[in-house]
């Protein structure tokens, strides 16, 4: 920071506009920083909610797996091996 010294003297008109651009310049720099800072975090936050749900999903999907592999078991003991029709459940 420049202080103005005892003999009255000031930085020309473009020094003085120049200063202050650079300042005004770091000034609004550090502001859309933080602004980013904190929208990151909330990305960051809602990744976490997101990688949550996803593992949820992946235990529910192999808990239906190992259900598919069972039914399909018990259902083969009692018809045989053969394939169903998902719409009126016959067997081919």
């Amino acid at each position: 920071m420049i202080k103005q010294s005892k003999s009255g003297q000031k930085l020309t008109t473009e020094e003085l506009k120049e200063f202050k651009d650079v300042y005004e310049g770091s000034q609004k720099a550090v502001y859309d920083l933080g602004t980013l800072d904190v929208e990151v975090n909330r990305l960051k936050k809602r990744l976490d909610e997101l990688n949550g749900e996803r593992v949820d999903l992946l235990s529910h999907i192999d808990v239906l797996a190992e259900r598919q592999v069972s039914l399909s078991a018990q259902l083969g003991d009692k018809y045989g091996m053969k394939t169903v029709d998902l719409e009126t459940g016959e067997l081919k």
